[in-house]
């Protein structure tokens, strides 16, 4: 008897810390942008032979999935691929699918912080926690006394904005914050006296 509840027990926590990964993993990928070469899990529900483990979102930002060979990813919610893959299966394959879509291993991605900042350099970007302007500059551990404050400079797919670290410190709702994307580069420029 001891044996059998120490083993319901196990299987109780085992239960709950799975429901608490799976809880947290759905968290992030609720807002996560799938990028290349990630790695995820399809399943769809009662046809195995289409479940597909460990796919990896090649450089073109697509997968090959059976039956509906190649589909772009890449830049999209894990929501948005599986509404994605319900619909194709949909049309001539299966009556009513349902999809699941995990992302079991994300790429590394990272953002630049240079010029008047006490600690210029790469930074990782992390899935789970999406990092604005002014965590940036805070993770580079702020400005030095030169730092013109006033025109912050983001450098984004080759454009540039302009933005007042100031303003940007007031904003408190996450709709008008600036967040950091991968490939960020964000420039401090020096005051000149």
């Amino acid at each position: 008897m001891k044996f059998q509840l120490s083993s319901f027990i196990r299987f109780l926590l085992g239960l709950v810390l799975t429901c608490h990964i799976l809880s947290a993993q759905n968290r992030v990928a609720s807002d996560y942008h799938v990028q290349a070469e990630d790695l995820l899990r399809i399943l769809v529900f009662d046809e195995p032979s289409l479940t597909q483990e460990g796919i990896r979102v090649t450089q073109t930002g697509n997968i090959t999935f059976p039956l509906l060979n190649a589909i772009p990813v890449a830049g999209r919610t894990v929501q948005q691929i599986q509404l994605d893959i319900e619909q194709r299966l949909k049309d001539g394959y299966i009556k009513s699918p349902h999809v699941s879509v995990q992302v079991l291993q994300y790429n590394e991605q990272f953002y630049t912080v240079m010029g008047e900042v006490k600690l210029p350099g790469i930074y990782p970007l992390p899935p789970e926690k999406k990092i604005d302007l002014v965590e940036a500059v805070a993770k580079a551990n702020g400005f030095t006394p030169n730092a013109k404050e006033a025109k912050m400079e983001l450098w984004r797919d080759g454009e540039r904005k302009s933005f007042n670290y100031n303003d940007l410190l007031k904003t408190k709702e996450d709709d008008v914050k600036i967040f950091i994307r991968p490939g960020d580069k964000i420039q401090i420029p020096s005051r000149f006296f």
